[in-house]
């Protein structure tokens, strides 16, 4: 009798043993996972592609992946679970758009707002657990682009998320956020940096930051005091006219580097940090196009202190500056600087953005001609060196001093006692000494990440570098990942692969029936981030934004009168995949 008790305690001790283990593989593959084919296709050898989520894939919980993907941050939480934020660059800003004659055909729109997305990862499949928004569409904030989580490693207290506006606009911050009656006291122009706190779920915007087109809020360690490094992604790259001479330029390009510089994590969510900006210490060199292609001049600078209210784009009574707010003129009409698209007439767009950018001419403020991403190097002792990515015109044509076809990466190293130094700027990667469409040059990065031995670039290419479907151009590609070594040549880690454009899921742009087909290089790779800490060595998340491959559309809003739809409103496609980069 005791023996025989004995066996089934056994019995019963195994089959516990066997349950459990079965629970905990099925924990270690659990997740959803997109049924949708990868839009990412492998090119250097070893690398292997996962797609994961799928704009319109709907999670058990009844969560949707958003629309147009973009900067991605990860957080490895515990307990085999993974934080992911990832961007969502919509907008409710109808782009493009044609104010005299708005119709359903000449005219797009997302149906939401910007948004951030809180992915819980399952860190050993890899599966989504579950999805919720951290931003909603209901704050009313507009194509948020790229993100950073700044943590201990840059001397935070707390992981603060980092994520920006792109874009120009005035609007509601509510989620009928466009269009504002122009001179409504409730209308804000947008062009702000963000800060979540991941711990509470509190967001707020934090103006002092800079009122530009912001890509990214990167922060450096390193330093005594807290330093997030931002650009100005503007949408006008072309040479800015002198609105007090309109036969004279004022400058040449209209984007700038700023470095926010706080005591802590604390004063930067209560904004009490300093904005500064980059000035070149040779007046020879003080914008993109002295340096010309394939040049090895190396300059130092220095960063100016931006007044206050010009960096927050704020009056005293905390409406929006405008230029006759400090006495600047107002800024041209002729299409060199941006222009309100709720008026009918070419007209340039007064407020906070204006301000910044006026100032910064004056005060002799480094030129760039498009700043996108930022990453610092992850060698150890130099993380005071910086790469700086600028994505250029794309104008066509032979190389030539003054132009600029490809764009470029520039580094640039901060004295490692004070930020606001710069012993050199130099080009690093340069895609200005070939053609627009030359094969083995990047077509206009974009997105950038580094390791400890080489960085990761993203490209965009805008019309210039695109090819119709089917071309011949032995030079024709869709948009790429690069790597590019800190010893040995660059090459090609992934190409975006645009075959599900016109497939069973594309209900086609505006309101044709049948799809039509985007060129080569339409859809962009974004968003490049390291996730070694969550998923090994070697591994990455990167999205991919698939513009004319839309999932889901609608009539737009009348809001001219005239009984017809002013835009079609669209969710366009994308995908959240995890890379795996042998060596990088």
């Amino acid at each position: 009798m005791r023996q025989r008790a004995h066996f089934a305690l056994l019995c019963l001790a195994v089959a516990t043993l066997i349950v459990a283990a079965s629970a905990a593989q099925a924990q270690n593959t659990s997740g959803f996972k997109t049924g949708q084919p990868s839009m990412l296709t492998p090119v250097m050898s070893g690398v292997q592609v996962e797609p994961l989520l799928t704009v319109g894939d709907v999670l058990p919980s009844g969560f949707r992946f958003e629309a147009i993907p973009d900067g991605i941050s990860v957080r490895p939480r515990g307990q085999g679970r993974v934080d992911l934020f990832v961007n969502h660059e919509t907008s409710k800003v109808p782009f493009p758009y044609s104010t005299a004659t708005p119709t359903a055909a000449n005219g797009e729109n997302d149906f939401d707002n910007a948004q951030v997305s809180r992915l819980i990862l399952n860190q050993r499949s890899g599966g989504v657990l579950n999805g919720s928004f951290v931003i909603p569409s209901s704050a009313g904030y507009q194509r948020f682009c790229s993100n950073y989580l700044a943590t201990a490693k840059e001397g935070f207290d707390r992981d603060i998320l980092f994520t920006n506006e792109e874009a120009i606009d005035y609007v509601f911050r509510r989620e009928d956020s466009w269009p504002p009656p122009i001179g409504d006291p409730d209308e804000k122009q947008v062009g702000l940096v963000v800060a979540l706190d991941v711990q509470t779920g509190k967001h707020q915007a934090i103006p002092g930051m800079g009122r530009h087109n912001h890509e990214n809020s990167v922060a450096v360690p390193g330093f005594d005091e807290l330093v997030v490094l931002s650009g100005d992604d503007t949408f006008t790259n072309g040479p800015l006219t002198d609105p007090l001479d309109l036969e004279e330029r004022l400058a040449p390009s209209q984007s700038q580097l700023y470095s926010y510089i706080a005591s802590d994590a604390d004063s930067v969510l209560a904004d009490e940090g300093e904005l500064w900006a980059f000035v070149s210490d040779d007046p020879d060199f003080d914008d993109y196009y002295d340096f010309t292609p394939s040049s090895t001049e190396s300059v130092s600078g220095h960063f100016v202190k931006v007044p206050k209210n010009i960096a927050t784009g704020l009056d005293t009574d905390g409406s929006e500056l405008k230029a006759a707010d400090v006495s600047f003129p107002l800024p041209p009409n002729d299409g060199s600087w941006q222009r309100d698209n709720r008026t009918t007439t070419q007209t340039g767009l007064d407020g906070p953005q204006w301000v910044l950018e006026y100032w910064s001419q004056l005060n002799n403020v480094f030129n760039f001609v498009r700043v996108e991403d930022v990453a610092y190097d992850k060698r150890p002792g130099m993380e005071n060196v910086v790469y700086i990515v600028d994505s250029g015109r794309g104008t066509t044509g032979t190389p030539a001093p003054g132009v600029s076809t490809n764009g470029r990466v520039w580094k640039i190293v901060l004295d490692p006692d004070d930020p606001t130094v710069v012993e050199s700027l130099t080009v690093f990667v340069e895609g200005d000494d070939s053609a627009v469409k030359t094969l083995d040059e990047v077509h206009q990065p974009d997105n950038i990440e580094s390791t400890p031995i080489g960085l990761l670039v993203t490209e965009d290419p805008g019309s210039s570098q695109q090819f119709p479907v089917g071309s011949s151009d032995p030079n024709a590609t869709t948009a790429r990942l690069w790597w590019v070594p800190f010893s040995g040549l660059p090459q090609v880690v992934v190409k975006v692969d645009q075959s599900a454009d016109g497939g069973p899921t594309d209900v086609g742009p505006a309101p044709r029936p049948i799809p039509s087909l985007g060129n080569l290089g339409s859809w962009e790779s974004s968003g490049i981030v390291d996730a070694s800490a969550a998923f090994g060595p070697g591994s990455f998340l990167i999205d991919v934004q698939a513009a004319t491959l839309w999932v889901e559309k609608a009539p737009g809003d009348d809001n001219n009168g005239d009984g017809q739809p002013d835009f079609t409103y669209k969710r366009a496609g994308g995908q959240l995949l995890l890379l795996r980069i042998p060596g990088a």
